[in-house]
């Protein structure tokens, strides 16, 4: 798309080219009156309006070269173009344009092309621009979206499991308390042997 609006401004300026030509040939009216068209008065007039299509020329042909001028000045080129068109036709239709033969047919086929240049211009123009604003969009949100920290995941932390409080075992020492009584063995005695009493006589 872009390539076919470079298209169109390059022929455009070669148009504009040719155009400030005979614009500049104002003083020699054999000129124009061999073309059958009206000559610019006075011919300073014509002159600067040629050097100024010159210009508006140079221009387009840079553009046309130029991606970064492409879209402005094919915004700028296609109005200019249309209201020129229609100036032309509404001087050919409503006005007493003192212009005969093949002077009309000129001027009606120079209304023609800069109505056809402005007709490409400003949608293809339209359209880029729309375009490449949706591509700097895109751009611009992938590279946010490339820029902006990843979150980090959160750190889980183990929950302290709840201590138990252990009372403290107090044993009492044996002895105290029910329960902890002592039992002893007790050594049977011996009945067998009679008690010897200290009174008694040693000799039955």
């Amino acid at each position: 798309m872009k390539v076919l609006l470079r298209a169109v401004l390059f022929f455009d300026a070669l148009f504009d080219l040719a155009l400030g030509a005979v614009l500049l040939l104002a003083p020699f009216a054999t000129f124009y009156a061999a073309l059958q068209l009206p000559q610019p008065q006075p011919a300073l007039y014509g002159q600067l309006l040629g050097f100024t299509l010159l210009g508006v020329a140079w221009l387009l042909a840079q553009a046309a070269f130029r991606g970064q001028l492409t879209v402005p000045v094919a915004r700028m080129a296609g109005p200019v173009n249309l209201a020129c068109a229609l100036l032309i036709a509404a001087w050919l239709i409503f006005f007493d344009l003192q212009v005969q033969g093949a002077g009309r047919i000129w001027l009606g086929l120079l209304a023609a092309m800069l109505a056809f240049f402005a007709l490409v211009q400003i949608p293809l123009a339209k359209r880029i621009r729309n375009r490449e604003r949706e591509e700097l969009l895109r751009r611009e949100s992938e590279l946010a979206a490339a820029n902006r920290p990843v979150p980090a995941a959160p750190t889980v932390h183990p929950s302290p499991s709840p201590e138990v409080r252990r009372e403290p075992v107090i044993t009492p020492p044996p002895g105290y308390g029910p329960g902890t009584e002592v039992v002893t063995d007790v050594e049977p005695v011996d009945t067998s042997i009679a008690p010897h009493h200290a009174r008694q006589n040693p000799h039955p």
